[in-house]
């Protein structure tokens, strides 16, 4: 991908700016007539219906702000025709467009494909992000007689998934040349046996056939299936391999069969060769892991000490909030005070061990702890101040619209991009004004978002700029009176459902998350469609789902279902003091434990916005402390 310097993009910019601010008001003016003609020379530019289209531009102007999408459709239809040149005059006309890199994304695979080595490298110079881009990327330099490509290959075969099978011509020439070797499928297989690509484990063996690692190989498989065979190893298996072979197996027998796995890592690791002490250490952090996340009995003691003589930080957050989840408040005060320093400062730990010596009849040390979390502002910190009785602790910063903002000419495409339902193109050209400007350029941003009432983009300037003091770019009240009908109408704290639409969406209505989850709210199809029904309604699709007066009227109608089908709502303090200690889910709640990842609270304050706080979980992770709602 071209990348200029940053003074060479900062000049670019600004020239785009000199020459467009001039006819901003004018261009948006002449755009808000025409946009039924740009619908129609859009709806053709992507349906290659170029006489329409022809047609249309003559009608549109030269000057349309969004001829860059029409230009765009007319390169895409060229290629793998279309002289690299044309894409480059392409991004040197439109430099402060996201279109100039999507074009030079296709124009990456469809000359890979015809195998146009010279073109494609004529516009890209660095490796693509995408696995299939780099591997048409490096083929390319291949070609051209950079033996570097090699390496390159190598480093993107040794994954534990499969490959695209872009790469494979690449991978064909690094096996031949020697660069990938039996050695590499092997590792290879390794890792694949940790990622659970059972598939590719299989794939590989095959490779491996006469080799010196078929041997090592079958029993790979065997172990994948069977960790408890382990004991079977043949003598004769290289010692190398019989080191990676105990540790695959007992990485695989900790998940199966956790106390097992630690009894069998005790008693016999040892004398059957596991005497690697790295590899050691590995096995044992993750029969730790399980045993901690699973709250296993049988390897308590076994862990406890583990924990001792290997305090890791992240184990030792999660057997802190087994003591919880237990209420073994002694244990708790125990294990939370052997978090590192930082980590004890955080409120939710401040608030949990204020808990557990609350429990522990120590009253004044308790108050103290709960005083220090309540200073500061998110869930916990709000739950000490109930504790103590005290209002929450708020950093609410003002800003006011600045007089001397001009908006750059990306501004007034998202403008007519909204206006014409392309929400996607449009908050693609926000992202790109997000990364190419500095953050009190993107507060300004922000700014201007909040009073044209694009919510979802002042959240996102919100987060890029880091202003959390900001809450109302942060919490705006997007389609606060849509929530207000629909709470109405079925007897629910509008503030909730909004505080729900912020969280999974941040008031996004085009939000679609990876398991299918749909627009503001969230909503799974098969949901979606049993609500509908149940309301007589007609049967939602993906893209009505993607409209927010359906989404927040079957969403509203659902979470109402929810809070009334446990017999109550949640109510307050009652509530939130029992809420699941480590999940955020209120299961020690009678009443609440239909609502996932939501906490509710009945009071609020005339003016503020309900929301929630969270954070995004690390991989693997399996507890969540931090997640519930809470008044902002």
């Amino acid at each position: 991908m071209v990348s200029a310097g940053p003074c060479i993009r900062a000049v670019a910019y600004f020239r785009a700016v000199a020459l467009f601010s001039c006819c901003l008001f004018s261009s948006l003016v002449a755009a808000a007539t025409d946009s039924g003609a740009f619908r129609q020379a859009l709806d053709a530019a992507r349906n290659d219906d170029w006489n329409t289209l022809t047609r249309m531009e003559k009608q549109l102007g030269d000057d349309h702000p969004l001829q860059a999408y029409l230009d765009f459709h007319r390169l895409r239809a060229a290629l793998p025709d279309l002289a690299p040149d044309r894409i480059n005059d392409y991004a040197r006309r439109y430099p402060d467009s996201p279109l100039p890199n999507d074009i030079r994304q296709l124009a990456t695979v469809a000359y890979g494909k015809a195998k146009k080595w010279d073109a494609l490298l004529a516009v890209i110079s660095d490796a693509p992000s995408a696995t299939a881009r780099q591997c048409y990327y490096y083929q390319a330099k291949l070609a051209n007689g950079d033996d570097t490509a090699l390496q390159a290959a190598a480093q993107i075969w040794a994954s534990g998934q499969s490959r695209p099978n872009q790469c494979d011509p690449l991978f064909d020439q690094a096996q031949a040349r020697g660069v990938i070797d039996d050695a590499a499928i092997w590792e290879r297989q390794l890792l694949a046996f940790k990622a659970n690509s059972r598939g590719l484990i299989r794939y590989l063996a095959q490779k491996l056939e006469d080799t010196d690692y078929e041997t090592a190989s079958d029993w790979l498989e065997t172990l994948y299936r069977d960790p408890d065979k382990v004991d079977n190893l043949p003598t004769a298996i290289k010692p190398e391999q019989r080191q990676q072979l105990l540790a695959a197996a007992l990485h695989r027998w900790a998940y199966k069969d956790t106390v097992a796995a630690r009894q069998w890592f005790d008693e016999h690791s040892r004398r059957h060769g596991l005497r690697d002490e790295t590899i050691r250490a590995e096995a044992g952090r993750r029969i730790a892991w399980y045993s901690t996340i699973r709250g296993i009995e049988e390897n308590r003691q076994w862990l406890d000490t583990w924990l001792v003589a290997n305090p890791d930080g992240e184990l030792l957050d999660q057997r802190a909030r087994r003591t919880i989840i237990e209420q073994d408040w002694s244990s708790a005060e125990q294990w939370i005070s052997r978090l590192p320093e930082n980590e004890q400062q955080d409120s939710r730990w401040l608030y949990w061990r204020a808990r557990a010596l609350e429990e522990l009849d120590q009253s004044d040390r308790a108050r103290a702890l709960y005083q220090q979390a309540a200073r500061q502002r998110n869930f916990f910190a709000f739950m000490a101040a109930d504790r103590l009785g005290e209002p929450y602790h708020f950093s609410n910063a003002r800003v006011a619209s600045s007089d001397d903002f001009t908006p750059p000419p990306a501004i007034t495409r998202v403008k007519l991009l909204r206006e014409l339902g392309e929400d996607h193109a449009a908050r693609q050209e926000w992202l790109w004004l997000m990364w190419h400007n500095d953050d009190a350029k993107v507060r300004q941003l922000a700014q201007h978002a909040l009073e044209q009432h694009w919510y979802d983009l002042a959240v996102q300037a919100s987060i890029q700029a880091k202003a959390w003091d900001v809450l109302a770019w942060r919490f705006p009240p997007a389609f606060q009176n849509d929530f207000e009908r629909m709470a109405a109408a079925h007897d629910l704290d509008p503030w909730l459902a909004m505080a729900v639409a912020r969280r999974e969406s941040a008031f996004n209505p085009q939000a679609r998350s990876p398991v299918g989850a749909m627009g503001l709210m969230q909503l799974m199809p098969a949901t979606a469609r049993k609500v509908a029904k149940d309301a007589n309604l007609g049967r939602p699709t993906n893209q009505t789902l993607q409209n927010p007066d359906l989404n927040i009227q079957l969403g509203s109608r659902y979470l109402a279902e929810l809070l009334a089908g446990r017999g109550r709502r949640c109510r307050a303090r009652g509530c939130l003091d029992r809420i699941h200690p480590v999940s955020g889910n209120p299961g020690l709640c009678p009443g609440c434990t239909h609502l996932p990842g939501i906490v509710c609270r009945a009071a609020r304050q005339p003016g503020t916005h309900l929301t929630t706080a969270h954070r995004k979980r690390k991989p693997g992770s399996v507890f969540r402390l931090d997640a519930g709602l809470s008044v902002i």
